[in-house]
């Protein structure tokens, strides 16, 4: 085990690769050893980086507040290109099909050439994409501060399904099941991934739904919006109710909550299969490893338990809160903790 100072705090989790962990620190990039947490290199950059680093081959794509979106050569550390948002970076990058998808804080979600920076396209969104979009069967998964999660055509930035919610959406997507998982308003959504959007029909039931709420008669109940399968609300009061997209297996998923309550639930129908109550409030996603699934807390403590039953294998007091999901590479996880260290943990 072993431990490094990032410096200030940021909401990056690190990422390993080839025995290499890349992460962010405050206005710097570093590469370190994984076994060790020799730095191999460290650059300055011009902007704060608040989100985690994409990889694809030898290049490490990164999202800065100064609107700069970075390619760097994994290796060295140096510059291969750069693209210039209007406005601040306000997503962490993804990879796939040779694009990098980003969004910033001007509404627009991007797709660039992932060999050049080349602008493939943009796409205006009602709210600012915050964390990272999902792909998944040639399709884009994208949240945003409006409350809305978007699915778009990833070639062409066509949105193909926009499903609305009453609050803002406060994480990434998860794809699984047939089903995309998201956290909104203190709860959590489970919508068709494959749904699609009717010409008209959001228009038509607004419609309706002032009928019913004015007690027209005979006007019954509109029915729930395309697509939703499920929502699950732990708590009443939102800012108490799950803030972190979930883990997904194909039996279950599991999630925490500000209550400090970690559940376990059917993917489909939302049955309660167990909770585990932590020491603090859970702000960051699990992680599903073999029969085990792991943690951390605002108390910060880092927990295992069996994924299966929510019985208490092992917990681990890091001294700092704990808001960025543990990362795992080599038999060991990197956890990254708000006093602005990263610990090693065999």
């Amino acid at each position: 085990m072993w431990s490094e100072n990032l410096g200030n705090h940021t909401y990056g989790a690190p990422i390993v690769v080839d025995g290499i962990i890349y992460a962010g620190g405050d206005f710097k990039a570093v590469a370190l050893e994984a076994e060790t947490g020799e730095t191999i290199w460290e650059i300055p950059t011009p902007g704060r980086m608040n989100h985690s680093f994409a990889v694809s081959d030898n290049y490490l794509y990164m999202g800065l507040s100064d609107h700069r979106l970075l390619a760097l050569d994994r290796r060295t550390g140096d510059t291969r290109w750069e693209f210039f948002a209007e406005f601040p970076i306000t997503s962490s990058p993804i990879v796939a099909g040779g694009m990098v998808f980003f969004g910033s804080s001007d509404r627009f979600v991007y797709s660039v050439d992932a060999a050049t920076g080349n602008l493939i396209w943009k796409h205006r969104l009602n709210g600012n994409l915050r964390s990272s979009p999902a792909i998944s069967g040639g399709y884009l998964y994208a949240t945003d501060s409006d409350g809305n999660l978007n699915i778009l055509n990833a070639r062409t930035g066509q949105t193909r399904f926009r499903f609305r919610t009453a609050a803002s959406v406060s994480d990434a997507p998860v794809v699984g099941n047939g089903l995309a998982y998201f956290p909104s308003g203190g709860r959590l959504f489970a919508v068709d991934a494959e749904a699609r959007t009717v010409w008209g029909e959001f228009e038509f039931k607004k419609v309706w739904s002032q009928f019913y709420i004015w007690q027209f008669p005979g006007v019954p109940r509109p029915p729930s919006q395309r697509g939703e399968r499920w929502r699950f609300a732990p708590e009443k009061i939102a800012s108490r109710g799950i803030v972190a997209s979930p883990a997904v297996a194909p039996e279950a998923l599991y999630y925490g909550d500000a209550n400090g309550y970690l559940y376990a639930r059917g993917v489909t129908n939302k049955e309660n299969l167990w909770q585990f109550r932590a020491d603090d409030s859970i702000s960051s996603s699990p992680v599903i490893l073999g029969d085990r699934l792991y943690f951390g807390d605002q108390d910060g403590f880092f927990y295992a338990l069996d994924r299966f039953t929510g019985n208490l294998d092992w917990r681990l007091s890091l001294d700092a809160p704990i808001e960025v999901s543990p990362v795992f590479a080599r038999g060991r996880f990197y956890v990254r903790t708000a006093d602005g260290w990263l610990h090693a943990i065999n």
